[in-house]
């Protein structure tokens, strides 16, 4: 017994080369495949009965259909694969019948004399064995479809040699009764990889390439929310690009680097991503004029919890789970959100009211919940509401009995994902608003928006910095005093300052289409065209503001 235990352990670490990032699945499955056959006579004398089924559930691309095929060549078991919609047939009792010969196959690979197991894999298994549902005559084919495969998997008799391990990534689709004991006795769930696994993928799908000064580490901290089957394709994207470079250079050989690279993630996007992908400008936080406490703030919440996480562990300081900026329109806060998206080696989720509204009852809420799915499958990641307070709104004291109001069963959905049951750690929700007054006090107390932070207009010194910033590629003529123009633009906010270059240029531009420069006399014009949009009796609300809320 000893020696077939040992013969195991060799078999468990020597066949997870093929499957890096994988290893501790595997060994799950190869206790539950192998353990019956070598350790019968264990399992005998504890009076147990070893598992039969066995279900796989993670995003799409993290390699459960793999692993099932490496398992069975390892363990020498016999593999019968079960297609789900290869089973459904259009006639009454046919879909039955096919499931049936699958699992009668499985049985008879057993009477072979070199097999000693037999795994039957349902691939897909939610699209054959979804919720029963009383209703259509459609519901009826699938609620008989479920049953037959529960009677299948009560009736196996081969236990311990016949395992049935089924796929999806979508387990709360299933029948119930399928996930309990007995059927499904265990369930591995297979996340998307994390930077060590992810550096050991990349390890792999590279071994066998040619490649120059090639860091692996940094391209595993840069493919966050990669699963395995994306950094399949990016290591193909960039060894294409390496030949097409080897190509117009004519060069002998081709050797991928990390500019290959870096040019496949712009191919590729992760599976985590799909659906959700924004196309957000390089930004820096040089292009933001001034709010130095601002920056730090964010640098503090959105950047230290990734650079200097052992650190935070180490003096027991909690990471925020959310952050507000509010403030005055266009000073700055949705731009200082692109510094985060492009600097930030978070996955960045972004959602809008367009795209979160829907006609459909319930929608916007599944929208939601499967945002933060995503969210928490892809981690380390920042989801974003820009203008929250017209998606959840603020609710009415004593109520008002409008049942149907979609705003509060929006905020009823983001207030329990963000401090509900289910963990969110290393899910940062970030929201931009101009009226702070119109969200619900319940977003607004700590353990959802732990930092509130006022954006505030720009002072005399930002003023003169978003000047420069916004002319730093405009010709301008050596009388254009910026020092005197930042005194000038007093309640000017940050997009109103970026108007008065642009109405400086274009009166440049009207004078004669070969101007050369932008004079001082074309800013002296623009500031009597250009109005300043923050008004006494504006600020005036926002200082109540700052006061009640930070």
């Amino acid at each position: 017994m000893d020696n077939l235990a040992s013969q195991l352990q060799g078999l468990s670490l020597d066949s997870t080369t093929e499957l890096p990032g994988l290893e501790d699945v595997y060994q799950q499955l190869v206790e539950v495949v192998q353990y019956p056959i070598v350790h019968v006579e264990a399992f005998r004398h504890l009076n147990i009965e070893a598992p039969k089924g066995v279900l796989l559930y993670g995003p799409p691309g993290v390699g459960k259909t793999r692993l099932v095929s490496t398992i069975a060549s390892a363990t020498n078991a016999a593999l019968t694969t079960v297609q789900g919609p290869e089973i459904i047939g259009p006639y009454l009792g046919e879909s039955e019948e096919r499931l049936r010969a699958k699992f009668v196959e499985a049985r008879e690979k057993l009477l072979k004399a070199d097999v000693k197991a037999s795994i039957l894999f349902i691939d897909e298994i939610d699209s054959i064995a979804p919720k029963r549902q009383q209703g259509t005559q459609t519901n009826q084919a699938s609620a008989r479809l479920v049953a037959q495969l529960l009677t299948l998997m009560d009736g196996l008799e081969s236990r311990g040699r016949l395992v049935v391990i089924g796929a999806t990534n979508m387990p709360n689709v299933l029948d119930p009764a399928l996930r309990r004991p007995g059927r499904f006795d265990r369930e591995i769930h297979i996340d998307v990889p994390n930077q060590i696994q992810r550096r050991k993928i990349l390890a792999f799908y590279t071994r066998k390439m040619t490649t120059n000064m090639l860091d692996l580490d940094i391209l595993a901290e840069q493919t966050n929310g990669f699963v395995g089957a994306d950094i399949a394709a990016l290591c193909r994207e960039a060894a294409s690009n390496a030949i097409s470079n080897r190509l117009l250079s004519k060069q002998s050989k081709a050797a991928v680097d990390y500019n290959d690279f870096k040019a496949a993630m712009k191919k590729v996007v992760p599976s985590t991503k799909r659906g959700l992908g924004i196309d957000v400008a390089q930004t820096q936080w040089s292009d933001v004029g001034g709010l130095e406490e601002v920056k730090l703030k964010l640098k503090q919440c959105v950047e230290w919890p990734l650079t200097r996480a052992n650190t935070m562990k180490r003096l027991g300081i909690r990471v925020p789970r959310g952050i507000l900026l509010f403030g005055p329109p266009g000073c700055s806060k949705t731009t200082l959100i692109k510094v985060i998206a492009t600097q930030n080696k978070a996955t960045f989720l972004s959602v809008s009211g367009a795209s979160l509204y829907s006609p459909f009852v319930g929608d916007a809420e599944r929208t939601l919940r499967e945002l933060f799915r995503k969210a928490r499958a892809a981690r380390p990641s920042v989801i974003f509401f820009d203008e929250i307070e017209a998606m959840v709104g603020k609710r009415a004291m004593g109520g008002s009995g409008n049942a149907d109001s979609v705003q509060e069963r929006i905020l009823s959905t983001l207030l329990n994902e963000m401090d509900g049951v289910e963990a969110a750690d290393d899910v940062l929700v970030v929201g931009a608003t101009n009226r702070i007054d119109m969200i619900d006090d319940a977003l607004l107390r700590p353990g959802r928006f732990d930092r509130i932070i006022y954006v505030p207009p720009p002072d005399l010194q930002a003023r003169e910095d978003i000047l420069r910033i916004k002319t730093r590629s405009m010709p301008l003529d050596e009388t254009v005093d910026i020092g005197g123009l930042a005194r000038k633009t007093e309640l000017f906010s940050g997009a109103d300052i970026a108007n008065l270059s642009r109405e400086a240029a274009i009166l440049a531009l009207r004078e004669g289409i070969d101007a050369q420069k932008v004079t001082m006399r074309h800013f002296e014009e623009a500031l009597q065209a250009v109005q300043p949009s923050l008004k006494s009796d504006l600020m005036e609300m926002y200082r109540d503001m700052q006061s009640k809320y930070v």
